[in-house]
């Protein structure tokens, strides 16, 4: 209370002063204010009472060792700052590495998160640890720092009040001398496509479905199997939860001999209705058709050897377009433009390469769509059947990208950007298991066709040279759709063509098994994936 007393008497005393009436005679106030003011801390300082001796000496320790904590803490708020920094650019080089390379990526993402931070982390730290957290798909690094800073003044604080050390602390931080503060910092670098104003991606999946693909994968997987698990990997990396900023979109196009495009509404407004007549004969294709119903029975005589099938009519596949517009994306009006029917399917039960038409679900086109739960169940379904041809998945791999064809579907998430859209990628994944080998005249599988029907060529030549003129077409300005090609355990032939319809040799993968499938799979999913720090 003395020192309250103290305080209070001197502070009663200058303010007495400071209201006392004004002496007589001249003015001099302007310059006399100043004067008394400093007398007045003249005789404060003089004041030998001790209280206010004594209150000094009592607040110079608080207040030192506020000032000493202010800068301590100053210090640990810088490291940690800077900590945070170096930690970003470790989980974005994590990130990097898992977007290049192929195999052991874990290993070597971790050895450039450690290298990043090494090379940018505080030095006026005692020891700092490094963490490294990768998820299971290996899209998401975490990465944590735990580093120690030396506090001198809190080790001065420790020393007076007897305080022992963090028994976790490193040695340099040990003893009552020493006092340490520890900083712990995370950054997470995520592999995601669109959101968060990055570029948005449409991407369309070209996958085949031919016979073909019920033959082993190794490792006890068939092809189709091994395609599923590939497929589904890339859907979950490439197709974001958030679209609240950019987007990212996936359509799939599965394809055979020819492609299902999932109803006979959509299928009668890309090709016209069905016509009918029972004229495709082994010497003379139809000239002459009236229009008819879907799910017609015809008869169609092979087009060399002896006897004759009856098949049916496909109310929901397409085979190639004709005409000038052949290989363009311009949306089908006037009656040259429209898409070829087939009119071969397999048997009375199945359609369009033996596919069961109960669910209209199996191996059908899936326009745009960021619904991850409904993409991989599409995927799920496929079922393999029929032959291979490639320039019908490739030219339907193009619409489903194209702005041209948005009026085709239904919902308006499906429809496509325009080219040239700010921070928009369009991307076509073609994956075939084989050469293209078939082509059609006038809704059948043409004569230089694997399993022909009707004895005409194919009226566009073969489904090789059709599919190298679609994806030179796709890739061209204003178009400029990135494509990526897989061949899956293919010929040297299928190769060279799968080179030349990609964007460029980078853009190629040869798989050699199911498991170099998913690799590469993964891969491109990572190449055309966002990354982007999340924490």
């Amino acid at each position: 209370m003395s020192v309250q007393g103290s305080l209070f008497m001197s502070a009663s005393c200058q303010q007495l002063d400071h209201t006392a009436p004004p002496r007589s005679g001249p003015d001099k106030s302007r310059h006399g204010r100043p004067s008394r003011r400093i007398g007045l801390l003249r005789r404060f300082s003089r004041n030998e009472d001790g209280g206010v001796a004594m209150l000094f000496g009592l607040l110079v320790i608080p207040l030192t060792a506020f000032v000493g904590l202010a800068v301590d803490f100053g210090r640990v708020y810088s490291i940690a700052s800077h900590n945070q920094v170096a930690l970003d650019s470790a989980a974005l080089a994590a990130g990097r590495v898992a977007q290049v390379e192929t195999s052991d990526v874990v290993n070597k993402a971790s050895a450039a998160a450690t290298t990043y931070f090494n090379q940018s982390k505080p030095k006026d730290v005692v020891i700092s640890t490094l963490e490294f957290s990768p998820n299971a798909a290996q899209t998401q690094f975490t990465v944590t720092a735990t580093s120690w800073v030396r506090t001198p003044f809190l080790g001065a604080l420790n020393f007076l009040f007897h305080q022992g050390s963090d028994a976790a602390a490193p040695a340099g931080c040990q003893g009552n001398h020493y006092a340490c503060m520890k900083i712990t910092t995370t950054a997470t670098a995520e592999l995601k496509a669109g959101g968060n104003g990055e570029s948005s991606l449409e991407i369309s999946m070209v996958l085949d479905v031919t016979g073909s693909m019920s033959g082993s994968a190794g490792s006890g997987q068939t092809k189709l199997e091994a395609l599923k698990l590939a497929a589904k990997d890339l859907i979950d990396i490439v197709v974001w939860d958030d679209q609240s900023g950019a987007t990212s979109k996936l359509a799939i196009v599965p394809f055979a001999d020819a492609v299902n495009v999932g109803s006979a509404t959509l299928a009668n407004s890309v090709r016209g209705n069905l016509k009918t007549g029972s004229c495709l004969t082994s010497s003379s294709p139809c000239t002459s058709w009236t229009w008819g119903t879907p799910a017609t029975w015809y008869k169609f005589t092979k087009a060399s050897g002896s006897g004759s099938y009856t098949y049916k009519v496909s109310d929901r596949c397409v085979s190639e377009r004709t005409g000038t517009n052949a290989y363009t994306d311009v949306a089908p009006s006037a009656a040259a433009d429209k898409i070829g029917p087939v009119y071969a399917g397999t048997n009375g039960t199945t359609d369009c390469s033996m596919v069961d038409t109960s669910d209209a679900e199996i191996n059908s086109i899936q326009p745009l769509s960021s619904d991850k739960t409904m993409l991989k169940r599409r995927i799920d379904k496929l079922d393999y059947a029929g032959s291979t041809a490639g320039h019908i998945g490739a030219a339907w791999g193009w619409y489903m990208l194209s702005p041209n064809w948005g009026s085709y579907w239904s919902s308006s998430s499906s429809i496509p950007q325009p080219y040239g859209t700010d921070k928009l990628k369009k991307i076509m994944i073609l994956m075939t298991d084989g050469d293209y080998n078939t082509q059609f005249c006038k809704g059948a599988r043409a004569k230089d066709s694997y399993n022909a029907l009707i004895n005409c060529n194919g009226t566009n030549g073969s489904s090789n040279t059709q599919a190298a003129t679609l994806c030179t077409n796709m890739k061209a300005s204003p178009n400029n759709v990135e494509i990526f090609t897989i061949g899956f355990m293919v010929s040297s032939s299928a190769k060279t063509r799968l080179q030349a319809c990609a964007t460029d040799s980078s853009h190629y993968y040869d798989a050699s098994s199911g498991d170099a499938l998913r690799a590469a799979f993964r891969d491109i999913a990572l190449k055309i994936s966002t990354l982007r720090l999340t924490q």
